[in-house]
């Protein structure tokens, strides 16, 4: 992923040939330990949801974001001429994130080969005209995802969403939810008048 400092981005995945990513309860929960401690030192997480077979996250990317990892060699690569691969601090958690959850999963549940898609995508929803910045519909999207699906019939019924965070009901949030309200300029009031709001389709393209 190309990501630029000081720019927000949509960065999710789904599960390889839509298969379910988390089956349980304990699931979600393991997978959340795994971004707090992989990818949220590298960015400022503004809002996530964890769905039966994909992810999303809405993220800030910072100084750290963009910072390189390492720089190793790579025999494949060396045979075309060139010797370096290069990959962000933030590209490397992911990594991490997924293949460490994947690991788990498998191992649980007796099954191999891939969980997640290749590639984890990444959108760029910030912008400096104003009708071209996509965050907020984005933010928006992203806590509703569950009442789309019929999983539920308000956002802060799903214990898998930082929809709660920015209600203040998490003791210890995994979004940095100052700088969240900073960014979108959100009020708690506002917030709630978010629910259930379906994302019309040509939003949709802009942050996919």
């Amino acid at each position: 992923m190309k990501l630029k400092s000081g720019e927000i981005y949509h960065v999710y995945n789904r599960g390889n040939n839509r298969q379910r990513v988390f089956y349980e309860s304990r699931n979600y929960h393991y997978f959340l330990l795994k971004v707090k401690k992989y990818v949220a030192p590298y960015c400022d997480i503004l809002a996530y949801c964890l769905m039966p077979n994909h992810f999303h996250m809405l993220i800030h990317a910072n100084h750290k974001t963009v910072s390189p990892y390492q720089h190793y060699e790579d025999p494949i690569v060396l045979k075309e001429n060139n010797p370096y691969v290069f990959m962000t601090a933030f590209s490397h958690g992911m990594q991490l994130l997924l293949s460490s959850y994947s690991k788990a999963i498998n191992k649980a549940h007796k099954r191999s080969g891939s969980l997640f898609t290749q590639n984890t995508k990444s959108k760029r929803t910030s912008s400096e005209a104003f009708s071209m910045d996509y965050t907020l519909w984005c933010f928006i999207y992203i806590h509703n995802n569950p009442c789309m699906s019929g999983l539920v019939s308000s956002p802060e019924q799903w214990p898998y969403s930082s929809y709660n965070e920015y209600l203040g009901k998490i003791q210890d949030p995994l979004c940095n939810i100052d700088l969240g309200q900073k960014l979108l300029s959100l009020e708690t009031n506002e917030l709630i008048s978010f629910n259930g709001f379906e994302t019309p389709g040509h939003i949709i393209d802009k942050i996919f």
